[in-house]
């Protein structure tokens, strides 16, 4: 069995230094910058790991397969839409859209909304 290292808690001295390097970073406004590489970021990283609270003081960039996956749904997304706006041209109801499409009545009007996409009522024909 591999031995977990057993994390130390920190003197004051390093908590207050992790303090300040967390108020330097807060103070740059990276607080929602994920894998930012400045130096403030790179030190309270550090810091982190030599407290123990992480276990890697370099931060990764996200691999590209997110970005590729978020292209691929937003390209989707625009078919759909397309294909939308031809059959509410028809004057076809949410629900038959959503027959045709093979997608929910739910989904139909959300990308609806998205996309400013009239969709006529039974009532409206």
């Amino acid at each position: 069995m591999s031995k977990v290292k057993k994390r130390i808690k920190p003197t004051k001295e390093q908590a207050q230094e992790f303090n300040r390097r967390l108020d330097a970073v807060v103070k740059a406004g990276h607080t929602s910058n994920l894998y930012c590489d400045c130096e403030l970021c790179q030190a309270l990283a550090e810091q982190a790991e030599f407290m123990g609270y992480r276990t890697d003081s370099t931060i990764k960039r996200p691999s590209n397969t997110w970005g590729r996956r978020k292209q691929v749904y937003k390209r989707k997304r625009q078919i759909d839409a397309v294909k939308m706006a031809n059959l509410a041209g028809q004057g076809l109801t949410s629900v038959e859209i959503g027959g045709k499409m093979h997608r929910s009545k739910g989904y139909i009007s959300k990308i609806a909304k998205e996309f400013d996409i009239k969709i006529f009522t039974k009532k409206e024909r």
